[in-house]
């Protein structure tokens, strides 16, 4: 499939090949990145950071800025500590390197990011595969991995596939073996928990036995990755992860609009009750054309027809329609293809009944 040559955005929607479309893909879910208040900060950062911090945290890249985001993004998870990373993909790897002196071994759900699956070989952590969500399965890698420490690693949230991971039982099976359980919550950032705030407000985890990834460039609409966790765990990263102290931290400007996002995010929840509610609308008339169920607190809907022929109909009548819903061959998925629909906070009532009124018109006429 051709990659997409998008010209410009504005949230909910794009430009492409000189067509404004409705969107509804990507990862934006809190609908922040074109919000006025975090590309203010942004425009302001620049002003005072310019573009790049330059260098190292450790020598002379380290800026008021990222120490203030961290403080956020732990008051904000409620965390004691956070450390803010190039992305988060680097995040998974610096987790494991600080692990890696404690811990032998990796149990790694299949279904995973493949981050955590090259976090773990980066880090020379001996690799095992857990089948998904299978609280049994783990539970007897954990016996036979007998007196050796295990980080047991899983996504929060599977999107495609409309899981949340078990983390509540898979993090107390680690601390029962005096393991840690290593949590990617790029997903579940801005989703998961009653107020929004991820995987460890929804699973109501915590502590020296549950460190936590995660990225700015979802539901936060920014760039970079981070880890959260307690003081210590944090601290042991920084001393230990050569992907912390070699790597050139995200540009402050950044940062500054990373923090605006996070209030704009939590401030006083609307952003949240908005997605929720849009979720709602479409989750219901998704379910009312028979393309299947979804999760009520995930933004992501996914589903496929019979074949990729009639997919890639339905994408070119959508198109057709002003509507970017993506058709999509992605690693780990089906063999043919799948949509991938994204609603978002941003998205107006009026742009999902479009999307659904174009889905139930084309896909009578792929039947």
């Amino acid at each position: 499939m051709a990659r997409l040559g998008i010209e410009s955005s504005r949230g909910s929607t794009v430009v492409l090949d000189g067509r404004e479309l409705d969107y509804f893909g990507g990862c934006g879910y809190l609908g922040l990145a074109h919000h006025p208040r975090v590309v203010e900060a942004l425009a302001e950062g620049l002003r005072r950071h310019g573009v790049s911090a330059g260098a190292s945290r450790e020598t002379t890249g380290n800026t008021r800025a990222h120490e203030g985001l961290e403080s956020d993004l732990a008051r904000h998870l409620g965390c004691e500590a956070a450390l803010l990373l190039p992305e988060g993909y680097t995040a998974n790897f610096a987790a494991a390197q600080s692990l890696a002196q404690e811990h032998s071994v990796a149990l790694v759900d299949e279904r995973s990011h493949p981050s955590l699956f090259d976090a773990a070989r980066n880090a020379q952590l001996e690799l095992q595969s857990i089948p998904h969500g299978d609280g049994v399965a783990l539970r007897r890698a954990l016996a036979y991995c007998g007196s050796r420490r295990a980080v047991v690693m899983t996504d929060s949230v599977f999107p495609s596939r409309g899981v949340v991971a078990p983390l509540a039982e898979w993090a107390e099976l680690a601390r029962g073996h005096g393991g840690t359980l290593l949590v990617d919550d790029c997903h579940g950032t801005g989703v998961l928990g009653p107020s929004g705030r991820g995987a460890l407000e929804q699973a109501a985890i915590g502590g020296e036995h549950v460190l936590l990834t995660s990225t700015l460039s979802k539901a936060l609409g920014c760039y970079g990755g981070f880890i959260a966790g307690t003081r210590a765990q944090i601290e042991r990263v920084q001393r230990r992860s050569s992907v912390y102290v070699g790597t050139t931290p995200i540009p402050p400007a950044i940062a500054e609009a990373a923090r605006a996002a996070l209030e704009v995010a939590f401030g006083d929840g609307e952003r949240v009750a908005q997605l929720r509610a849009n979720i709602a609308v479409f989750r219901a008339g998704l379910e009312r054309l028979g393309l299947g169920r979804s999760r009520e607190d995930l933004p992501v809907f996914s589903f496929a027809l019979e074949s990729a022929e009639r997919m890639l109909e339905l994408e070119a009548g959508l198109r057709e329609d002003g509507i970017l819903a993506p058709y999509i061959r992605y690693p780990g998925g089906p063999a043919a293809g799948n949509f991938r629909i994204v609603v978002t906070a941003a998205h107006s009532l009026a742009q999902i009944e479009r999307l659904l009124d174009a889905l139930s018109r084309r896909h009578a006429r792929t039947r």
